[in-house]
């Protein structure tokens, strides 16, 4: 029960971080100090561009959130499969964002990218998937 009820949570953090990005109609503060520009100077076709991959990534938060949820039935189950496919799904996904928040964070110090955030979902997804396995 333990191990669904993290897995849960990340699911719900995840999807919760999907419609952010989709409601946001600018980048984030952090992206500000990163390029060093305001949302308003910059040209209205990189606004564009910008708008369309945090669209990408918000759906790729939903999306992750929803497996996360389907892989719910069959980890209730007992099923070793789901546990392994959710430990993969967080190694492709979220071990990357990771990466990147903490690789933007080291361009630029100032820059309050989500390190913590993103470093919970990972936690919680390892420890659902870890305890699944015991």
């Amino acid at each position: 029960m333990i191990s669904m009820g993290l897995v849960g949570l990340a699911a719900v953090i995840s999807i919760l971080f999907g419609i952010r990005y989709f409601a946001t109609r600018e980048f984030m503060a952090y992206h500000a100090v990163i390029s060093g520009k305001a949302w308003a100077e910059l040209e209205r076709g990189m606004q564009t561009a910008i708008l369309g991959m945090l669209r990408v990534c918000a759906a790729g938060f939903v999306t992750y959130g929803v497996l996360l949820l389907w892989l719910l039935l069959p980890l209730k189950r007992g099923e070793a499969w789901a546990a392994w496919a959710i430990l993969t799904s967080a190694l492709t996904m979220l071990a990357p964002i990771l990466w990147v928040t903490i690789w933007l964070r080291r361009f630029e110090p100032k820059a309050k990218t989500p390190v913590v955030p993103s470093a919970v979902v990972l936690a919680l997804v390892l420890a659902g998937a870890g305890l699944a396995f015991a």
